[in-house]
């Protein structure tokens, strides 16, 4: 495969860690070049601190925390600065990503889906559809509601690291959260049928014209799926 450049759209700090971050690693060390892109401030994601901890505080910390987890891929996020729930389908909304994606001009494009349970998600996801001319992937819902998969990624290697990544948002990170992604992510590697597979994370492709086969732009494997029908030639 050639070197890709893989753009992740996510809308707060956090979210590319619990969706793609697996997969994002795997695109690293099969040497492709990957950039984060985070769409909200992350002022209204409070999370587990005390009352008193000013908005502006809650950004700039969110922002460390973002900084801390991209490093893991050896990246620098990208801030669009948008304040938490006030992404929307405007003109402003859509230059700043629209804009961003020109300067990136991505080979492939991992974002939310655009069921996800959460206003944001779903705004960007539509956003980053209206703006993209390459393939977008849709990573999995949170708890993996209504979400059914076209495509895998094995991240068992990965996934000690991805949860470290997931780690340095303390600000917000709850024990019941880490656990609620193990779970999905190994529920989808069992869907793989495959002992191998323990870790796996799930993605959707945006079907259009010449993106059919954009499934072989996902990061490399070395399996071979699972025999689902044994044939035979001995009579009951």
């Amino acid at each position: 495969m050639r070197k890709l450049k893989v753009a992740a759209f996510y809308p707060h700090p956090d979210d590319m860690e619990a969706q793609v971050a697996g997969t994002l690693l795997k695109y690293v060390e099969q040497g492709h070049e990957v950039h984060v892109v985070i769409a909200m401030d992350g002022r209204r994601g409070r999370g587990i601190l005390p009352d008193q901890v000013s908005w502006p505080e809650i950004v700039e910390l969110r922002k460390k925390e973002a900084i801390a987890g991209s490093k893991y891929l050896n990246v620098t996020p990208t801030f669009l600065g948008i304040e938490d729930h006030r992404l929307v389908e405007d003109r402003s909304c859509y230059e700043i990503v629209i804009t961003e994606m020109e300067n990136l001009n991505p080979d492939i494009i991992f974002t939310c889906a655009p069921n996800d349970y959460h206003n944001d998600h779903r705004a960007l996801s539509r956003l980053v559809l209206n703006v993209a001319w390459t393939p977008v992937f849709f990573s999995d819902t949170k708890a993996g509601v209504d979400f059914n998969p076209d495509f895998y990624v094995n991240i068992t290697q990965q996934m000690p690291t991805k949860l470290k990544m997931l780690g340095e948002h303390s600000s917000q990170l709850q024990e019941q959260s880490a656990e609620a992604l193990q779970v999905l992510n190994r529920f989808r590697g069992i869907q793989c049928s495959k002992s191998e597979i323990i870790y796996a994370e799930a993605f959707k492709l945006y079907k259009r014209a010449n993106w059919v086969k954009a499934y072989e732009l996902l990061p490399d494997d070395d399996f071979n799926p699972p025999v689902q029908i044994v044939p035979t030639l001995e009579k009951n």
